[in-house]
């Protein structure tokens, strides 16, 4: 049974639960500053450096404070770090959207690879429908995560020169230690984590832990939306004299997990495009949903969670409920030893393999009455076929298996499956000498070399379906009528699908990878200045074989007449792939860094850094060979960074300021259209066929630059004792690169389309789509133990995004407005291993869109009063509650 929305059930429960936050004695603020003093990280150095020392701007997430933030996905734990924007998590627990401070992304990991211990889990971060975060989840066995922005991160790893992401895992100690924790959620959600760790002798240590989880999903679904977890575990042997460490580690992820996409909603009606002087402008309180709610409903429903697809592998189901699909195994061995001589070798080598499976349903901007939307499908699709359809006047949709026709009020839509399935595996070396030396104080001079391997082969394929937009939607029938209303001829849709196979692609990329690094860590004048100084040369050979679904083929199955009542038009026009295409690519780049840290004082630091980075080519430039063959030097992406910052730690409080600009040489990317002016076109009526115009891909350049300041403070009030207030912010000013090309725009009147046009596209000088100028979160902890001796501690979370525009492009210009988000609860750690949490997300049950496509002039909403539009919300109200055991 779904628990009622708003309602938490708190299930009985049996509670051997985790523990991992034992009350202690409250630390007086000298004992805090020393500790955040005494702050260590191990990402981006080549020793363990304290936070404050550190040459670039380096954030860190304790496993205490993911338990404050109670984050429903990696994208939501990452967007409480300055200058990284993850959408509001709104696509669900996996495969979100971040940006980190404007770099030239709007999806994806392609500038913050995601680390675990260290070493990535897939080399490559950018996979089109395999996102970084997939297989990149915290549990109980997270010990915290460190982001590392820029500077030694593209020196020391593969792709880090945005933000280096590493989720540092727990490993055994000389006492067996254990947990478990139950949490559950209004959305019939219940999740169970847990870890064991501890000696097996005085030198080897284990600890194994993971998470299994099943809900019906943030979003009603009407099915099981998300089922599947990870465990993991590692054994770490280490000699008497400490100098050589052995760790062996192992993690398998079976997940499967909802992908939620844009819904339909309407403003008052616009009477031109927007423009980058006269934007269209979003008003919250002048927006209305079209059949689907806003904070909990969803296209997704039992009617479209499975239908038949057709291709070069004949006929298919297709199951929705298997969504974002992540089956991997991951080894990982690394070695540590410290030599007589002071040389130091650290090695890790990881192997990962599996598939990934992405079933997502992408909502067309086509929402309208079904007489105005069957009035579109009777012009544009059923006259293409006429000899078909002898004595149509029309089109109605009816419901599926011989149910009643369709009022004609009633909303209708078209969805658009996203279906692709990618084998992965992926092996990465990383090998690395050192050595202190003396000269002018003292260097830690580190030499590595880095070796990887990976492959990723994808099937790529969309469908059309027609269905109502109303909770729970329905698919629906569609069926050419005579004057009588009778059905007449072939059937427009199969199932409920219009399009058994639509666009896609094929793709199989292999690749090697070599690099080689050095890096300086020089400490000077009595320690006081610190300086990291290195160069990385990496290399990159692709070989890709890549198949577009472009050839248009008739798979009406054999026995069923053309034209006839048996036979539909949905499989006439399926998409196979065409020929191979190849590349055989092999580049080069060379970076280097420099960044310094001089201690004013104990308590004051200054830092400085200048790179200049490069990004070879992603999976997902490799895969659909994004690549101008014009200019073969364009391959490679150039980054000049520049930062300097200050971090001061007080007894009540403590700040770290940084100022980043960020300039990246304009890059291929590609329009792909159908030319409706090439004679190759098949006439339509009036109009061509355009699926059967030539595709056109053209190339153009796009780069970013962008200024911005970083703000991260925290401050505890001497007179209020156990609060504590934390603020993170960014201002940034991210601006296109050059960017101009053409593509294809259709003409409209009430839905028909009427003919096509080419239309030019700038956005140099435009702000890159989805991205605020400013994003802020507060938070706020105060623990009432010292004035109530109960150790109870509420808190709370405010995170605003500022207005963002929903494309960069010049024409048809839309801001979506600023929003805020409020997260809050209480911890209550009544007993020395137990804990109970109670968390309520988005309190004040807050309306705002995450992302969203223009609004154009020419889509009218249902009534043809008002304009129509999709976009993604934020969430609804939630709450959860969890209890925690230690041992």
């Amino acid at each position: 049974m779904r628990l009622k929305r708003g309602a938490l059930r708190l299930l009985p429960l049996a509670f051997s639960v985790h523990a991992a936050f034992a009350q202690q004695a409250p630390a007086t603020q000298d004992d805090t500053k020393v500790q955040r003093l005494d702050d260590v990280v191990v990402t981006g150095s080549v020793k363990r450096t304290q936070k404050k020392d550190s040459t670039n701007t380096v954030n860190t997430i304790s496993a205490e404070e993911i338990r404050k933030l109670a984050p429903i996905s990696t994208a939501d734990l990452l967007q409480n770090v300055p200058g990284i924007f993850a959408e509001g998590s709104t696509a669900g627990e996996a495969s979100n959207n971040i940006t980190v401070r404007g770099l030239p992304v709007t999806g994806g990991y392609r500038y913050a690879p995601q680390l675990i211990d260290g070493l990535p889990w897939f080399e490559e971060p950018e996979v089109p429908f395999m996102n970084n975060d997939v297989a990149a989840r915290f549990d109980l066995m997270t010990k915290r995560v460190e982001v590392v922005k820029g500077g030694t991160g593209g020196i020391l790893y593969s792709n880090g020169l945005g933000a280096t992401v590493n989720h540092i895992t727990r490993t055994g100690g000389q006492t067996l230690e254990g947990g478990y924790k139950l949490e559950i959620a209004d959305y019939n959600f219940l999740r169970n984590d847990f870890f064991l760790s501890g000696p097996i002798n005085k030198n080897l240590t284990f600890a194994v832990g993971g998470f299994y989880r099943t809900s019906d999903g943030l979003r009603d679904t009407g099915y099981t939306a998300d089922k599947g977890g990870q465990v993991r575990g590692n054994l770490v042997y280490r000699t008497d004299d400490g100098t050589t460490e052995v760790q062996l580690h192992a993690l398998k992820i079976n997940d499967r997990t909802a992908f939620y996409q844009n819904v339909p909603f309407q403003v008052p009606a616009i009477t031109q495009p927007g423009t980058a002087a006269n934007p269209v402008r979003i008003d919250m309180n002048a927006v209305w949903p079209i059949g689907i709610d806003f904070a909990h409903g969803t296209v997704a429903s039992p009617s479209n969670r499975r239908f038949t697809m057709l291709g070069e592998y004949g006929q298919r189901q297709v199951d929705m409920a298997d969504g974002i699909h992540p089956n991997f195994d991951i080894y990982t061995a690394k070695l540590s030893h410290e030599f007589e001589s002071g040389w130091t070798f650290d090695g890790g080598v990881r192997h990962t393999s599996g598939s990934s499976g992405f079933n997502a349903l992408f909502t067309g901007n086509d929402t309208t009455t079904a007489a105005r939307f069957n009035n579109a499908r009777y012009n544009n699709d059923v006259l293409r076929f006429g000899a078909f359809y002898q004595g149509a006047v029309g089109v109605a949709a009816y419901g599926l298996n011989g149910g009643p026709r369709i009022a004609d009020s009633t909303y209708l839509n078209y969805l658009i499956p996203f279906i692709t399935t990618t084998e992965a595996k992926s092996t990465s070396v990383d090998l690395k000498v050192g050595k202190t030396l003396e000269l002018l104080g003292e260097h830690q001079v580190t030499l590595g070399t880095y070796f990887t391997e990976y492959s990723n082969k994808q099937n790529f394929q969309q469908s059309l379906l027609v269905s109502t937009m109303n909770d729970h939607s329905e698919l629906v029938e569609l069926r050419a009528i005579d004057a009588a209303g009778t059905p007449v001829g072939p059937s427009v849709t199969s199932g409920g699908v219009m399009r058994l196979g639509f666009n896609g692609y094929l793709a199989d990329t292999k690749v090697k990878g070599e690099a080689i690094y050095l890096h300086d860590h020089w400490e000077a004048l009595d320690r006081r200045l610190k300086l990291d100084l290195g160069v990385r040369h990496q290399t990159q050979r692709a070989n890709v074989t890549y198949n577009v679904r472009d050839q248009t083929t008739n798979m009406t199955p054999a026995g069923v007449v053309p034209g006839s009542a048996a036979d539909t038009i949905a499989d006439n026009e399926v998409l196979l792939p065409g020929a191979n295409q190849y590349l055989n690519s092999k580049v080069s780049a060379t970076g280097w860094s420099v960044g310094a840290n001089y201690s004013l004082r104990p308590t004051l630091a200054v830092y400085g850094l200048v790179s200049n980075s490069f990004r070879l080519p992603s999976l997902e430039q490799l895969n659909q060979l994004q690549f101008d063959p014009t200019a073969p030097g364009s391959k490679v992406e150039k980054i000049r960074q520049y930062e300097t910052g200050a971090r001061y730690y007080a007894d009540t409080w403590d700040t770290q300021v940084a100022l980043f600009y960020n300039k990246f040489s304009p890059r291929d990317q590609y329009v792909d259209y159908r030319d409706f002016t090439s004679p190759q076109c098949t006439p339509a009526g009036t109009i061509v066929d355009i699926n059967s115009c030539p595709l056109v891909r053209e190339f153009y350049r796009r780069g970013i630059q962008n200024i911005g300041l970083e703000l991260e403070a925290a401050w505890r009030p001497r007179a209020v004792k156990g609060l504590e207030l934390r603020i993170t912010g960014v201002v940034q000013d991210p601006k296109v690169v050059d960017a101009n090309y053409r593509t294809v725009k259709e003409l409209r009147v009430n839905d028909v389309v009427t003919g096509y046009t080419f239309e030019q596209i700038g956005e140099d000088g435009r702000r890159p789509r989805r991205l605020a100028k400013f994003m802020a979160n507060v938070q706020g902890t105060w623990d009432l133990k010292p004035y109530t001796g109960l150790p109870f501690k509420p808190y709370a979370k405010y995170t605003y995004f500022g207005s963002r525009y929903s494309e960069s492009q010049d024409v048809n210009v839309t801001l979506y407005p600023a929003y805020y988000h409020l997260d809050g609860g209480f911890i209550w750690d009544f007993n020395k291993n137990s804990a109970f949490q109670f968390h309520v997300s988005n309190i004040t049950n807050r309306l705002s869109f995450t992302e969203g496509d223009p609004v154009f002039v020419d889509l009218k909403g249902p009534n043809g009063a008002t304009n129509r539009g999709v976009s993604r919300p934020l969430f609804g109200r939630t709450l959860r509650a969890m209890y925690t055991y230690f041992f």
